[in-house]
């Protein structure tokens, strides 16, 4: 393999696991959608659109429920939170146009962000921008096959398709454990999850979690 194809395979080879997790997401989304009555095209849409994992099951958790619209939105932008603080870490490497800094902010999603880091604050933009748009065809076409089969594929919990995002992200870290300070953000962000994750609303404990974890690191990192 020369140089001038290595490089792309490089830089697709982590980005696949995170397509396939969407896919599969995606796919108990549409089940779940379509099993409260949105029907096909209403999750399709709503995945191309608004493309976020979190706040569309909260959405369609909130209809399930004879919610409001206003319900549906603040469940949404509850959960959609944790975005505001993975933003700040990326903003300093979004160059280009006011256009070109949107676009790629649009596809920054937990997956797409994640195989983008590359320690130390630096994130490959190019890896992101093409894992995000990975995930937004894996969503979406997830959803859709969901929302189709959804009677075939019953309960998503049966075939282990809402653990796909969990076991990606559990090796995703594994890989960015490679010293005592970095075993101990991750225990740390474990035991705040742990200790909010029966009580809290959903995306909550993530979102403490996530903080707890930056705001340690940060001090950690003044300190040396």
């Amino acid at each position: 393999m020369t140089e001038t194809t290595a490089e792309p395979v490089r830089t697709l080879r982590p980005v696949l696991p995170v397509a396939a997790a969407d896919l599969a997401d995606g796919m108990a989304f549409g089940a779940l959608a379509a099993s409260v009555g949105m029907g096909v095209l209403a999750p399709v849409a709503m995945s191309l659109l608004v493309f976020s994992g979190s706040a569309q099951y909260g959405a369609v958790a909130v209809i399930a429920q004879h919610g409001s619209v206003w319900a549906v939105v603040g469940a949404a932008a509850a959960l959609n939170a944790r975005y505001l603080l993975m933003g700040t870490t990326i903003a300093p490497a979004l160059t280009g146009s006011a256009w070109s800094r949107a676009g790629t902010a649009m596809l920054i999603t937990d997956g797409s962000w994640a195989v983008a880091h590359r320690g130390d604050g630096q994130y490959d933009l190019r890896t992101l921008r093409l894992a995000g748009a990975l995930c937004l065809c894996g969503w979406t076409a997830g959803t859709g096959l969901g929302a189709v089969l959804g009677d075939a594929i019953g309960d998503p919990g049966r075939l282990g398709l809402d653990a796909a995002y969990p076991v990606f992200f559990l090796g995703l870290l594994r890989a960015h454990l490679k010293d005592a300070r970095a075993w101990g953000l991750a225990v740390l962000g474990v035991l705040a999850a742990a200790a909010l994750v029966f009580w809290a609303p959903p995306g909550i404990p993530v979102l403490v979690a996530g903080a707890a974890g930056a705001v340690t690191g940060a001090v950690l990192g003044v300190r040396r």
